[in-house]
């Protein structure tokens, strides 16, 4: 682990809730999944930035899972069929789930997305699913 995120981590006295594996799973079947189109958001420990809503490359989200706080799964993709038409919306909820049961990966609900937690600390307290 990078020293920076070591440090950030023992000063904001973060816990791990995913390790390397879990994030490896997570990552190698949402890329497996190919939908680029599952739209994310999360942030890192390193920032109170939040990046997202958009569509990532999944070994990217990968090589900075050890710095990710969180992130959030937009479980309905909206494509664009013209400006005359509504975006056609497909719920990836079910998708979603199963990749997360699949590895036993715990999560939360926050509104209509599912929050997948990679640190926590004492005055975070989310209800996991």
């Amino acid at each position: 682990m990078n020293e920076k995120y070591r440090k950030i981590i023992n000063e904001r006295q973060l816990v791990s809730v995913m390790n390397k594996t879990k994030w490896r799973e997570l990552c190698h079947d949402f890329e497996k999944l190919h939908s680029l189109y599952i739209r994310v958001k999360y942030k890192l420990i390193s920032s109170e930035e939040i990046l997202g809503f958009s569509a990532v490359w999944w070994n990217e989200i990968y090589e900075e899972s050890s710095a990710i706080e969180w992130i959030d799964f937009n479980p309905i993709i909206s494509k664009y069929r013209g400006r005359l038409v509504a975006p056609k919306e497909t719920d990836m909820s079910y998708e979603i789930l199963a990749i997360l049961k699949k590895h036993g990966i715990k999560y939360s609900m926050e509104g209509s997305y599912f929050r997948v937690w990679g640190y926590l600390n004492q005055h975070t307290n989310p209800v996991f699913v």
